[in-house]
């Protein structure tokens, strides 16, 4: 296991005043945890850096249409007025 190299903010921001309403992706730390992958070399330099923008390739599937997206449970009403569920297992 390789040691994970930390390089800490010149910037830190101020705790938030309560911590105990921080909500789902309105606060974010100072820093991030990133790992590079190649194949046949596979997951390596692992690091802690400010955070800051990432490198993303344009042929990322999470862009493709679809490949990424949680669009959460679909309900429909049948012809007879019944409600059914979509894949409520798989949501």
């Amino acid at each position: 296991m390789e040691k994970i190299r930390v390089q800490l903010t010149d910037c830190p921001k101020a705790k938030p005043a309560d911590e105990t309403k921080l909500g789902f992706g309105k606060i974010f730390t100072d820093h991030m945890f990133i790992m590079e992958y190649h194949e046949g070399q596979g997951w390596h330099d692992p690091r802690i850096v400010p955070f800051g923008p990432i490198a993303l390739s344009p042929a990322a599937t999470c862009l493709h249409y679809g490949q990424e997206v949680f669009e959460g449970m679909k309900a429909y009403r049948t012809e007879d007025g019944r409600i059914q569920l979509f894949r409520p297992e798989k949501n």
